[in-house]
């Protein structure tokens, strides 16, 4: 039987809540995935630099709930909206654009995530140190988003 995905939002908020570093890195390695990670690097490495305003822009808010497994698919995407990710042609409206479009599609609190990790802040009760004792390479081996 295949261990049913939550959302990334439900993942991080959750990692975050538990009360020791022990705790946290463990759940975020019994959850670990390639469109994690994926997150995780764009959300934690100071070295990234997002070509998106570093403020939620308006959007309409997803319809159904079962919304939130779609980030799976489309975290490869992400790399659209980083400096260095192949698309750093595109014209800032565009570039946009496509932001829109993502955040509509997705889980409402997923869409709230990434709209909280454009801001460059770490989320509340989960620092980079954690985040990379969980995953000891991620800010050292290149990123793969492809």
């Amino acid at each position: 039987m295949r261990k049913q995905r939550l959302p990334f939002s439900e993942i991080i908020s959750e990692a975050a809540k538990k009360r020791t570093k022990v705790d946290k890195k463990e759940f975020l390695q019994s959850h670990d995935c390639v469109p994690l990670r994926i997150i995780l690097r764009l959300w934690y490495d100071e070295n990234l630099e997002w070509l998106v305003p570093d403020s939620a822009p308006p959007y309409k808010k997803g319809e159904t709930a079962d919304e939130g497994i779609m980030l799976y698919h489309e975290a490869r995407k992400l790399r659209i909206f980083i400096k260095g990710g192949g698309y750093d042609q595109l014209k800032p409206a565009k570039r946009e654009s496509l932001f829109i479009g993502l955040l509509e599609d997705l889980y409402d609190q997923d869409a709230e995530m990434l709209c909280q990790m454009i801001t460059n802040k770490p989320y509340k009760g989960l620092t980079k140190q954690t985040v990379e004792d969980a995953f000891p390479r991620l800010f050292i081996d290149p990123l793969k988003i492809n």
